[in-house]
């Protein structure tokens, strides 16, 4: 059985584009200063982390609901829908394995999964995706994070990563970098 866990934010769809270019208004509901509220924004869009000893914060908090509405408003990459649809249809399981918070925000993955017609047989929250892979005996992994594209070959992971800006100093010999889904047809068994 050919089984391959994907990764949604930055493989799937834009969500760094998305947090990057998106506005958010102010307001009382976030239960911060204004001053607070542009400084914390500004962390965030720079992928950065306000410093706290502890690890839920007024920040942590931000982070979550302002992730939130990113999450509806990215968009699918173009190919990745077609990409998954020929994993589907070429009877690969497919999981869907993200570090989103599924508890809080599993509803509205699930709905944008849907509305754009991702098809998937499971959905995990897993922070540390190459251990869950080895665990579940899941060969290939789709993800951009740059952890799990250096360390999958020592467990046994095939990693693939749309190449990004960040993955500049990648170096990995095993992991391979794709600009376009159909790229990722070619390297797959079949």
């Amino acid at each position: 059985m050919k089984v391959i866990a994907v990764d949604i934010d930055n493989v799937l769809n834009n969500f760094s584009d998305t947090l990057a270019k998106s506005n958010f208004t102010f307001n009382d509901s976030y239960g911060l200063s204004c001053q607070d509220f542009e400084h914390y924004l500004t962390l965030l869009k720079q992928d950065a982390w306000a410093e706290s000893e502890f690890l839920t914060s007024k920040f942590s908090d931000f982070r979550h609901r302002i992730h939130a509405q990113c999450y509806l408003l990215a968009q699918a990459k173009p190919g990745s829908v077609q990409f998954m649809n020929w994993l589907k249809a070429n009877d690969w399981k497919i999981i869907i394995c993200t570090k989103r918070n599924l508890r809080l925000v599993g509803e509205c993955t699930k709905k944008w999964l849907a509305d754009n017609h991702i098809p998937y047989d499971y959905l995990v929250m897993s922070a540390n995706k190459i251990v869950f892979c080895k665990l579940w005996n899941v060969p290939y992994l789709i993800d951009d994070d740059i952890l799990n594209i250096i360390h999958g070959e020592q467990y046994g992971i095939q990693v693939y990563y749309p190449i990004m800006s960040k993955h500049s100093s990648v170096t990995s010999p095993i992991a391979k970098g794709f600009s376009k889904f159909e790229e990722l047809e070619q390297c797959l068994p079949k």
